[in-house]
């Protein structure tokens, strides 16, 4: 009952937003010499599966990669990868005096902390802690402009519920990774959840499952992937001393021992979002110039 509770908020959600699409849109097209930064976004089927775990991994694999990554953490409370990395969240929309000049690039870049792996790290509350009072879509908007500005790579690591936060992350999301863990509850409450993005967005959408208990699905990584109809690229295993020692580290735990079964299947699934990232690249680059011969036939007969 909650879960068609949340799709019908999500639904009514979307007919209230407008502009804020038109505005994400607009900054995805600037600057014809760089390539644009690529939102990947990692949410859970529900709470504690694992999504900052995997999303934290993935975003060190990348940096370890050569790529330029920024790894946010949006959470309403205080987050795994805050307390993991020791790093201080803070409160940029949450607070009612926040305003949209208030979020330019130089104030978003001072927020961001510099970890000693190389990855740049913004662990931020955007939703609001006064009772009654409600982020605007463009203050979300307008920090996730700026951060895109900042990196090649943008990882965002969101809870998935009925609110405008969830909504503009949703949205940005050039890739969706959905964690889910193994058991037939979880992967009900997934099935359940992919339904609520569907009807909000259709990027494209990765299943990522988390086996805690150690026993293999009873029909394997492709029994998943036909019940959920949605690629899965990987299995994550079951590592509660890795987890604990990253803990104590403060690092990842592809950091800790690159070699072991978690930490290659988080670098396995880091190479198949980039290259999923190409694929998408490259339809959207004909898409652009698509677009420009359109607006130039336009011109060449005056229809403007």
């Amino acid at each position: 009952m909650e879960l068609q509770k949340t799709g019908q908020a999500f639904q009514r959600l979307k007919e209230q937003e407008t502009e804020p699409h038109a505005t994400w849109d607009d900054t995805a097209n600037e600057g014809e010499d760089n390539p644009p930064c690529q939102v990947i976004g990692f949410t859970g089927a529900k709470g504690g599966v694992g999504t900052t775990t995997v999303a934290l991994n993935v975003a060190m694999t990348l940096v370890q990669g050569g790529q330029r990554v920024i790894y946010v953490e949006l959470s309403p409370h205080l987050g795994t990868a805050a307390w993991l990395l020791k790093m201080p969240q803070v409160s940029v929309l949450g607070d009612s005096s926040a305003h949209l000049t208030d979020i330019n690039r130089d104030f978003v870049n001072q927020l961001l902390f510099q970890h000693s792996t190389g990855l740049k790290v913004l662990c931020v509350s955007p939703w609001a802690q006064e009772v009654g009072y409600q982020v605007s879509t463009e203050l979300v908007t307008a920090l996730l402009r700026e951060l895109k500005g900042l990196a090649a790579y943008l990882v965002l690591d969101f809870p998935l519920e009925p609110s405008f936060p969830s909504m503009c992350f949703l949205n940005a999301c050039q890739i969706l990774n959905l964690v889910t863990e193994t058991d037939s509850i979880c992967l009900a409450l997934a099935k359940s959840q992919l339904e609520s993005i569907h009807n909000h967005c259709d990027p494209p959408l990765f299943i990522i499952p988390v086996n805690r208990s150690g026993i293999p699905p009873a029909d394997g990584l492709q029994g998943i992937q036909e019940h959920l109809g949605h690629e899965v690229p990987v299995l994550i295993p079951s590592a509660p001393e890795l987890c604990y020692t990253a803990g104590v580290k403060k690092l990842p735990i592809v950091c800790i021992n690159p070699n072991s079964v978690p930490a290659l299947q988080f670098a396995q699934l880091g190479e198949r979002i980039l290259s999923s990232c190409a694929e998408d690249g490259s339809e959207t680059n004909r898409d652009r110039r698509g677009r420009d011969r359109r607006k130039t036939d336009r011109r060449n007969r005056g229809g403007w």
